[in-house]
């Protein structure tokens, strides 16, 4: 089997791996099965904007599919070759594996239920089903109001919900699965600095037990790029960012750190925060995944 040594190897690119990528100033390899950037916020603004574009083409990926791996020694085999780099960057993301499926039959109904079976998917529920009922659907939700985000969160959650016109139901009948790793990855703990073993980074939705969210698995890539360019960066420090867009011209922008114990809660609503949320939906798309100024955001 071919061999091939590289200095730096990025795995996956989605929203974590190319971050990475660009935060290297382009050096080193990034492979990945899709060569395509995909923005799945504005795949599911496609509900209500069907001619919003929502992937983007990478020509610097290496389409390849990992079988095997040795992540001690850096050793990563596809079907093509083996490759072996001195750093390594795991940023498979994961999938739900019915997620489409229940986008397709929500939208052949005048009346759905929904649920999931992770808490920290329930972003996408709500958004989802912001998005049916101003399509004029009768709707109802399994929800916690994203309490586990604090009780600030919560009462703002409840209030977009009502205005929105969302019921409650305590038995939904469409449910979004649970992410799920792709073989032969699985879900992993790294360190504080998002580090696995040495010179073994963890980013995006792989790392286990964290919120599967596009805007923290940007950070993460950006992270782990600047961790391999300088060595003392400060240990990374999780924050769940959303905007909710209640689909009625008013919407929350989101910022907790509740899910990793910390305290801090922030929840702002307005009729700017659905501007902004379309704003990116657009700049992502354009800029193929990378982040750029809006890590200030």
């Amino acid at each position: 089997m071919k061999e091939r040594y590289v200095d730096t190897l990025i795995i996956g690119s989605g929203y974590a791996g190319v971050n990475a990528y660009y935060t290297l100033k382009r050096r080193g390899l990034i492979i990945s099965k899709n060569k395509n950037f995909i923005f799945w916020t504005a795949k599911l603004r496609n509900i209500v904007s069907r001619n919003l574009k929502f992937a983007a083409p990478l020509p610097f990926v290496e389409e390849r599919t990992v079988i095997d791996l040795d992540l001690q020694s850096k050793i990563i085999q596809t079907e093509q070759e083996k490759i072996y780099a001195n750093n390594l960057i795991i940023a498979p993301g994961c999938e739900r594996q019915n997620y489409d499926k229940v986008i397709k039959e929500a939208m052949s109904r005048s009346t759905i239920s929904l649920g999931t079976v992770s808490h920290f998917d329930e972003y996408l529920l709500l958004q989802l089903g912001f998005y049916l009922r101003r399509l004029g659907k009768d709707v109802k939700v399994n929800t916690s109001y994203l309490s586990w985000l604090g009780s600030d969160v919560e009462n703002q959650v409840r209030q977009l919900v009502s205005r929105a016109g969302l019921g409650y139901t305590e038995k939904p009948e469409l449910i979004i699965d649970e992410c799920t790793s792709v073989h032969p990855f699985t879900f992993y703990t790294p360190s504080r600095f998002l580090e696995l073993y040495k010179n073994v980074y963890v980013a995006g939705d792989i790392i286990k037990g964290w919120p599967k969210l596009g805007e923290l698995a940007m950070r993460t890539g950006i992270y782990v790029g600047g961790r391999i360019l300088n060595k003392r960066m400060e240990e990374f420090k999780p924050t769940f960012i959303f905007i909710l867009d209640g689909g009625f011209g008013e919407g929350l922008h989101i910022r907790s750190t509740k899910p990793w114990g910390g305290d801090y809660v922030s929840v702002k609503r307005s009729r700017i925060r659905p501007l902004l949320k379309r704003f990116i939906e657009r700049y992502y798309v354009l800029r193929r995944g990378k982040m750029g100024f809006l890590i200030n955001l």
